[in-house]
């Protein structure tokens, strides 16, 4: 099951949602995107005070990579994953994932409203 459209819908440079269908990504270093607040998994993580899972996080910056890179991926290492803040749904709706990519070695952050909430190493390989 893909998280995009479902969980998260990128964001375009006018602050409108972008049709994934209608866009080529292969010149794009970073994505905005913005949370569903909806989305079931915030029903059970947690009530009330929702906040992303870290295996979702890490979901998010594989489709946007495979949306950039036009393959399947899959993980392959953690070379470094640091969760820094807990990103919410209410709180912080829309965060940038940034990364700099070398073949599939992805280093980055997640970041939104001058906070680093994540940054992470992460090895993916064609699936």
């Amino acid at each position: 099951m893909k998280l995009l459209n479902e969980m998260f819908s990128i964001v375009g440079p006018t602050g409108n949602l972008v049709n994934v269908n209608e866009r080529d990504f292969s010149d794009v270093d970073e994505f905005t995107i913005r949370l569903n607040p909806e989305h079931i998994i915030y029903k059970a993580h947690f009530p009330n005070h929702p906040i992303t899972p870290g295996v979702c996080i890490i979901r998010i910056i594989r489709e946007l990579l495979e949306l950039k890179l036009g393959v399947k991926l899959v993980l392959k290492e953690v070379k470094n994953l640091k969760f820094v803040i807990p990103v919410s749904p209410i709180d912080d709706p829309e965060i940038t994932i940034k990364w700099n990519l070398k073949e599939f070695h992805a280093k980055g952050s997640v970041e939104g409203n001058d906070k680093i909430y994540t940054k992470f190493s992460l090895i993916f390989e064609k699936e």
